[in-house]
């Protein structure tokens, strides 16, 4: 999943190219943590936080799967990506 570097941009100013839905809301990295703990039904989960916005991430009602284990995975690839990118910014800065 390469990415394509933008500069500062934000998502109102890449309206119409974007594959998915315009975001609800924004965690800010400078100050992001994140964390695995279970929630009630002792299901895996993963707590993304900038101390203002908390997204909890769940295997949903159908539970622990293979899905979402691949899910899981394409998203730390993503994240990968993300910090390969943001890291060849700061260098260059």
């Amino acid at each position: 999943m390469p990415g394509r570097l933008h500069g500062e941009t934000t998502t109102v100013d890449l309206k119409g190219q974007l594959a998915f839905p315009e975001p609800s809301s924004v965690l800010s990295l400078r100050d992001c943590a994140a964390f695995r703990a279970t929630d009630d039904d002792q299901q895996p989960i993963l707590i993304l936080t900038d101390g203002v916005t908390t997204l909890a991430l769940e295997c949903g009602l159908r539970g622990v799967s293979a899905d979402v284990a691949e899910a899981a995975e394409r998203l730390a690839a993503a994240v990968h990506d993300y910090a390969t990118s943001v890291r060849a910014v700061a260098r260059r800065s």
